[in-house]
């Protein structure tokens, strides 16, 4: 399955997976900050939500991609 397709099909999904799965890894990696008892670190917060996003959507990818091709 061509990655651009994944990205259409499932987006959605992803972007749930990434609000729920950043948020918990920005508490935990970063609650002082959102205490107010230190500085937030904001290029490891805008990380923190894209890298579960597009793990997603690869292991979308690597789970339907291989067996699709196969079957053809």
């Amino acid at each position: 399955m061509p990655l651009l397709v994944l990205f259409k099909r499932h987006t959605r999904q992803a972007i749930k997976v990434a609000l729920l799965v950043g948020t918990v890894l920005l508490v935990i990696n970063q609650l002082d900050a959102l205490l107010g008892h230190d500085e937030i670190r904001w290029l490891p917060a805008v990380l923190t939500y894209c890298v579960p996003f597009f793990v997603f959507l690869l292991g979308k990818w690597s789970a339907g991609g291989p067996r699709k091709n196969a079957q053809e």
